[in-house]
Order: structure tokens, then C-alpha cells, then sequence
């Protein structure tokens, strides 16, 4: 057990302990500077009054630090589910990668085999099956457009004639009234109660 003299408020303490001499001075430091602290706001406060209000100000900070220490000791047990969930999905991975890697080495086995032409044949005729389609694809989209160019022509040519027409209707419809105001003129002229009528 250590024995340690202290100063607090310029007095002279003996203190016992355990710890080490220099955390005990460490602590004796610190509350010498709480209750320099509070007499310096009040001088008038005498000792005893001081050294309450030092202690109910320690005490305070012993319930914060307690506050503190829970919330990190929360916040310490999420971080460690956290942790454990990113270490198993980690785990996750990595079988996940040794799959893979097992794959393409049977896929490297595969190619390095003696059915290396086959698999390069039947990759081949993949390919030329392919090229044949999008060829045929290339003629029938070109025939489409060629087809749609034809029809855009003769929807011209049918919007021409249309119009026409529309104007040869115009005309016919004109020509029609003149004919009627012609004969009604004619009926009056050869109606002979008309023209008595008029005398």
C-alpha cells in the first residue's frame, strides 16, 4: 500500500492506496483544481461549504462519465453485432469466391482437354448460326425499308389524286348549280303563265 502527502486548497492530506503514487497525485491534482475553482467564483464560501460543492460537482461528473460508459457500451455491443455480421458475410464471400475459382479452373480443365477442338467447333458453328440470322435480319430489314419507301410513294400519289379528285368534285358541284340556275332561267322563258305572270 502506497502513502502518499497531497495538497489540496493548501493543505496538506496523507492519502493510502493501492495505485500508484503518481495517479494518486493525479487525482488529488484534479480536485484541488475543482474547489480552487468554485472558492474563486465565491470567496466568501467558507472551506466546508467548498468542499460539498466540489464534491456534488464530482459527483456529477462521476454520473456523466457513467452515462458515457453506457452509451459506449452500447454502442460497443451493436459495433460487435455489426462486426459479426460483416465477418459472416465476409465468410460469405470468400466460399462464394472459392466457388468460383473451383469453376473457372474446371472451365481452364475444360479447355485444356482433348475436347478443346469440340468445345472451339460447337463455338464456331454457334458463331457462323448467329451470323446467318443476323444476315437474314439485314436482307429482311432491308426489304422492309424498301417496301415502306414503295408504299410512302404510292401514299403520295394517292393524296395527289385525292386532292384532284377533291377539286374535280369542286368543279362538278360548280358547273352542277350554273346548269340548275341555266334551266330555271330556261323554264321561266318557255313557261308562258310565267311570262304572263311578269306582264
Amino acid at each position: 500500500m502506497n502513502i502518499v502527502t497531497i495538497k489540496i486548497n493548501g493543505i496538506e492530506y496523507n492519502l493510502k492506496g493501492d495505485e500508484r503514487e503518481e495517479y494518486l497525485h493525479k487525482v488529488a491534482s484534479y480536485v484541488d483544481k475543482k474547489i480552487k475553482n468554485i472558492m474563486s467564483n465565491n470567496e466568501k464560501l467558507s472551506t466546508s461549504s467548498a468542499a460539498i460543492l466540489t464534491a456534488l460537482n464530482l459527483g456529477d461528473d462521476m454520473f456523466k462519465s457513467k452515462l458515457l460508459n453506457t452509451e459506449f457500451s452500447s454502442k460497443e455491443k451493436s459495433l460487435e453485432i455489426h462486426d459479426k455480421e460483416l465477418t459472416e458475410q465476409l465468410e460469405g464471400l470468400k466460399k462464394q469466391l472459392v466457388h468460383l475459382e473451383d469453376y473457372n479452373q474446371e472451365l481452364l480443365n475444360k479447355c485444356k482437354t482433348t475436347d478443346k477442338t469440340e468445345y472451339v467447333k460447337a463455338l464456331e458453328r454457334e458463331n457462323i448460326d448467329m451470323q446467318q440470322q443476323l444476315d437474314i435480319m439485314q436482307e429482311t430489314s432491308k426489304n422492309c425499308i424498301e417496301e415502306n419507301r414503295k408504299m410512302e410513294m404510292e401514299n403520295k400519289e394517292i393524296k395527289f389524286k385525292l386532292q384532284s379528285y377533291k377539286y374535280k368534285i369542286i368543279d362538278s358541284q360548280n358547273k352542277l348549280i350554273e346548269y340548275q340556275i341555266s334551266l330555271a332561267k330556261q323554264k321561266k322563258i318557255n313557261n308562258p303563265l310565267l311570262s304572263s305572270h311578269k306582264k
